[in-house]
């Protein structure tokens, strides 16, 4: 391997620079929607479920601005194969050989099917419940709810455009490529075969603008998507089982925009 490549690759991040990276992009969403909204709200006419939609979508577009930032920093020179190698922009590997196929991204299809049944089931839903009764003032505001826009969404065809950036920032240029592509190959330093546990915690955590969810969330479901880009070592795996969720926001989306989803 080029020696830049396992510079690269190899140096891992200090618990500091971990803690740091997540802060800078957890403390913005949580500012959104604990700080930013009420002092917006009062001051305007807009649904603010519009509003604070927006502005979730240009936090996870200042994600992608840190991830670039970093990698910048850290990538030199900074080329296609060198940053390849840093995010793991691998054809998955199997984990028992070593050997890269492009069969192993079925994988992805059982992985896929557990976090559906997994969110359907609502299996450790009381965990929530009891969270939000200890701490009530942690639950949702009526604009953070999603299913609350159906209404005020007919006609509006532009949330169309706020979409495109919110998936691609979300599940592949900035949330995802923060915690799977930033931090993930860094992390085994500090947390050794922790690394993905810890990650997935580090992920729940970071949404301090689904704060209500973190019990369920914590425990599984944020987790399985830095085991299975580990596993296989890659990032696609990753943005491939995580993405499935933008499936269904754009079969939703058009179908509240014309009407045809009620809240």
């Amino acid at each position: 391997m080029d020696e830049n490549k396992s510079a690269n690759t190899l140096q891992q991040y200090s618990l500091m620079e971990i803690l740091g990276i997540w802060a800078a992009v957890a403390l913005p969403m949580g500012f959104i929607l604990w700080v930013a909204m009420p002092l917006i709200i009062p001051h305007t006419n807009i649904e603010p479920g519009f509003i604070y939609l927006v502005l979730i979508t240009l936090g996870l577009v200042w994600q992608g601005i840190v991830a670039y930032v970093i990698l910048r920093w850290e990538v030199k020179p900074f080329t296609w194969e060198n940053v390849k190698q840093r995010l793991w922009l691998h054809t998955p590997t199997d984990p028992k050989t070593g050997v890269p196929s492009k069969k192993l991204y079925l994988w992805t299809i059982p992985i896929i099917a557990f976090t559906l049944l997994w969110d359907n089931l609502n299996i450790l839903g009381g965990l929530n419940d009891l969270w939000l009764r200890t701490f009530p003032f942690l639950s949702p505001p009526q604009y953070a709810i999603i299913q609350n826009l159906a209404d005020p969404a007919i006609g509006q065809w532009w949330l169309m455009g706020v979409l495109v950036v919110l998936i691609a920032f979300n599940y592949l240029l900035g949330e995802e490529l923060i915690f799977r592509g930033i931090l993930l190959p860094k992390m085994n330093g500090v947390f050794g075969k922790w690394d993905i546990v810890a990650n997935g915690i580090l992920f729940a955590g970071y949404h301090l603008h689904l704060i209500w969810r973190l019990p369920s969330t914590i425990i599984l479901r944020d987790w399985i998507y830095s085991w299975a880009a580990k596993r296989y070592k890659s990032y696609w795996v990753a943005v491939i089982i995580h993405g499935f969720d933008a499936v269904f926001l754009v079969v939703l989306f058009p179908m509240a925009i014309m009407g045809l989803i009620k809240a």
